[in-house]
Parts: structure tokens; sequence; C-alpha cells
């Protein structure tokens, strides 16, 4: 395969935006029934909520591949490339099965007007059957109900967080949301939830009811967390652990890791064999990249990443940072996405902010910077506008000595572009 055939797919896939996002089932099922309906030859997982599914999946998909089964991990959004949101034990899809897919449906594709993310689900689903995988964890876009990933007999569907986000398409309420989220229950099959505001685990437990779903939750009996050292013990229905030590830093994190922890005791005793030590060993090796990530440079500052873009993610990241970092304040350089709940992200930033270094996106869904400045509450913090990524982080390594902190936070978008920019791993 040649380089050019890789990048004519990622160009025709990345086109497909023009069709924006389109919330339905109809036309990814009509395609993935051309092909075979590819999703329905390996055992998945289908994760939904508004934070922590990507953690929560990544360590899942962690946990299976330690146990020796070929696991795929569907998430989104990516960081710098398209292949990352599609995964075979770690591997990320290879460009001559991106260059393959477009190659074999590009015409069906185009006569069906697939979206961006319509076309990304069905290249991942179908990939994963072609690799030969044994199980799959798959985590919701936007929602759950008309997701396009809404296309699966699972093993399992898990609901991790719900709080207010995207609240100009999933609706303004805690219950609404909850109840596009709650599309994701089928059948027969049970579903898990986080620790949920009550009126959003009422919309999910009246709606397994329904369909007939046996209904878990994660309780507060079923973990007890030391978030000074980040380790947790966990405890249900036979399953007993105790001083499990994340890779993924955050007191949000020891929480997704008690509902990981909790997904795996129901799926043990639904038969699907994983070992005490798959556990151990996959929490404890997970990568997730971009989420509270601390990297340690000589002769520069510290530097911690997250793309924590909302205001439930913004106070976790808070919380978290002043754990790691007690008694401490962060050089912040940050940008977020339109129709956020800024001014309460920029209060949890403040806990720890010395200074903010305000950066647009590459996106045409960047806030405007005039109007953020113009309409936040900034509590005293010095603030400054910079007109490119790579300008606000030349001024703040500049202003910065080795021993502080430089925090990049926010969208994806920064994040990825920081990563792709300057090479970081």
């Amino acid at each position: 395969m040649s380089r050019h055939s890789y990048a004519a797919a990622e160009r025709f896939i990345l086109s497909r935006e023009f069709f924006g996002m389109k919330l339905g089932l109809e036309n990814i099922t009509a395609f993935l029934e051309s092909i075979g309906s590819p999703q329905y030859g390996y055992k998945t997982i289908h994760i939904a909520g508004t934070n922590g599914k990507g953690s929560t999946a990544a360590m899942l998909a962690a946990i299976f591949q330690a146990q020796g089964y070929k696991t795929g991990l569907f998430t989104s959004p990516h960081l710098v490339s398209l292949r990352e949101r599609v995964r075979v034990n770690g591997r990320t899809i290879p460009r001559s099965s991106v260059a393959s897919f477009v190659d074999r449906h590009r015409k069906a594709l185009s006569k069906r007007k697939l979206s961006f993310f319509e076309v990304i689900t069905a290249m991942a689903l179908e990939y994963f059957a072609r690799a030969g995988v044994d199980i799959a964890v798959i985590e919701t876009g936007l929602g759950g109900r008309l997701d396009a990933s809404n296309v699966l007999s699972p093993l399992m569907t898990i609901t991790t967080d719900i709080s207010r986000d995207h609240l100009e398409i999933l609706g303004t309420t805690i219950a609404k949301i909850a109840r596009e989220k709650a599309g994701i229950v089928k059948e027969s099959v049970p579903h898990l939830v986080g620790l949920l505001p009550e009126s959003a685990e009422a919309v999910i437990r009246k709606r397994c009811l329904r369909v007939g779903a046996p209904f878990f939750k994660l309780s507060r009996g079923n973990f007890r967390t030391d978030s000074a050292a980040m380790r947790l013990n966990f405890k249900y229905n036979g399953l007993e652990l105790r001083n499990i030590a994340p890779s993924l830093l955050g007191t949000h994190q020891l929480r997704n890791t008690a509902l990981v922890l909790k997904a795996i005791s129901i799926l043990r005793e639904r038969g699907l064999v994983v070992s005490k030590k798959a556990i151990r060993d996959g929490i404890s090796n997970t990568i997730w990249r971009g989420r509270f990530q601390v990297i340690h440079y000589r002769r520069k500052p510290t530097h911690v990443f997250d793309v924590c873009h909302n205001a439930s993610g913004l106070e976790s990241f808070a919380e978290t940072f002043q754990l790691v970092f007690p008694g401490r304040r962060a050089k912040v350089i940050t940008g977020f996405v339109k129709r956020k709940e800024h001014q309460k992200m920029f209060d949890s930033l403040s806990r720890i902010a010395d200074s903010y270094a305000l950066v647009p996106l590459k996106s045409g869904r960047s806030t405007n910077l005039d109007e953020l400045v113009g309409s936040i509450n900034w509590r005293g913090i010095p603030f400054k506008k910079y007109g490119s990524l790579k300008t606000a982080y030349s001024k703040t390594l500049g202003n910065s000595d080795p021993e502080d902190v430089v925090v990049i936070v926010g969208s994806h978008f920064l994040v990825g572009e920081f990563f792709e920019k300057y090479r970081v791993r």
C-alpha cells in the first residue's frame, strides 16, 4: 500500500464531516447489513456516559487483553490521528486496513451519505470482525439512543456518568440527557450504572424495567478509596480485591475503576473467564493518553495534559491536581469549544491556576476569545489571549521555572494539537 492510498482514504473519511452529525440508525444499519452485519461476529460491551466512558472502556479492554482475549477498542474522539479510535490489543488500525475499507466500500458509503462518525463506526465494526477479535469494547460517540454505535447485540451495557454536556443536542436537564443515554439498554442484557444523580438513575432504572434488562448499579458500599495513595479496595458478589492501584490518576479514575470491577464481577458471574491477575494487570497497565497525563521534563516545568472539556470534568481535574500537587498552582494553557458552561469550568480551574493563557482551537467550534473574556469572572487570576497555541506555549515557557507546573487542559482539539506539534507520546 502506498502512503498516497492511505492519505486518500483519510481525506475521504474526513470529507464525510460535510454531512454533519446525523443521529439515527437507519443508514448505518442498512450499510452493515449489506456487508454481512460484522458486529454480530464477536462479543461486545457497549458504554455510554457524559464523562469516564473512554477511561472505563480502556480499562476493560486492558483487562480482557491481559486475560488473553483478542480485544477490540472503539473510542472517540481522537487526539492526533483518526486511527487512534480503532484498536486491537492496543494497536491502532493499520493504514492499509483504513485504505482497504474505503476502497471496498467508497461507492456504497457515498451513495448512502454516511456521516464521518457512521463511517468510522462501520470501519471499526468490520475491522474487528476481520481481525478475529474475541471481544470488543465500544464507546458511544454522543448520547446513546440514536448514536451510530447503537447497532450491537452486547453482553453488557454500561452508563458511566451523567452530567450536563451537549445540551443543545441531548437536552437541557439531567433526566432528558439520561433518556438519550438509556437508549443503549437492550432486552435481557444487564445494564450497569455508575454513581449517577437520582433523577438520571430513575430514568435508566425505568427503561431497564420496561425492556426487561437486569439493572445493576455501583454503590459506595462496593468500594473504599484512599485518594492520597490513589488506591482502592473492592468487594462484590465473590470478587474481592485489595490495594488496587490504577495507572490512570484521579479520584474520578478510582470511581471509574470501581465501576470496571463491578462490570467484571457481573460478567464473571455470567460465565466470562477473567482472573484476578488479569484484572490487576489490566488496571495497572492501562494507557489512555490525555487523561491527567503527567510528564516530568528535566530542566523544564512538569507538564500535565487533560481533555476534560465540561464542568464536571474540570471539577474532577482540579480535585486531582490538588492531590497530586498539594499546595501548588499551575500556569494554565486552555481552549474550549462553544456552548459549554464556561464560568463553572473556570471556577474549578481557579482553585489551581496561577495564570491563564487562552488560545483559539483549530476548529470552527472554537469559542470566541473576546466573547469569553467578556463573560467570565476570572476570580482575580491574570489571563492573556494568544493567537495560537505555539505563541501561548512559547510565552508560558519563557515565564516559567523548572519547578513550575504547566497545565494544558480543555478540548481534545487543544491537547491533540499540542501532542502533534510537540510530538508528545
